[in-house]
């Protein structure tokens, strides 16, 4: 079996909306459970959340503060994990993952990336440029 989604429009900060390899989630943890649309990372190695989000959930952001890389550059962060859950219809998967929440980001907004350590990992994934699709297929491991 497998998950099939097609690319969403988003908004960067350019206020130019393009379509991106997004997918609609749901993050929970410490009782807070919400949907949202996260971009899908190859190039990112762990999965990321803002501040905002990471409030939201009750998590717990007093632990030591590190720096992460990205394209942005270098950003404050604090190590974190929630549990992540993609499906369609009578099909779902519900996975705990590392994630990094970034700090201290005012002057835009941070997407919800999910990267590749404890979410690729657990699918076969195919971007389809061409058709604007995304494919998850679950690796028969997990």
């Amino acid at each position: 079996m497998s998950l099939t989604f097609k690319y969403k429009r988003v908004k960067r900060p350019d206020n130019v909306e393009i379509k991106s390899p997004s997918i609609p989630v749901t993050l929970s943890a410490n009782g807070g459970k919400y949907q949202f649309i996260a971009l899908l990372d190859s190039g990112a190695d762990i999965s990321v959340i803002p501040s905002e989000v990471a409030d939201l959930l009750g998590l717990d952001l007093t632990g030591e503060r590190e720096e992460a890389r990205g394209i942005g550059g270098k950003v404050p962060a604090i190590q974190s994990s929630l549990v992540v859950e993609v499906g369609k219809a009578h099909e779902s998967y519900s996975y705990n993952i590392p994630v990094k929440v970034i700090l201290d980001r005012t002057d835009e907004e941070i997407p919800i990336l999910l990267g590749r350590a404890g979410f690729f990992d657990k699918f076969l994934i195919t971007f389809n440029q061409k058709e604007e699709r995304i494919i998850l297929k679950p690796n028969k491991q997990n």
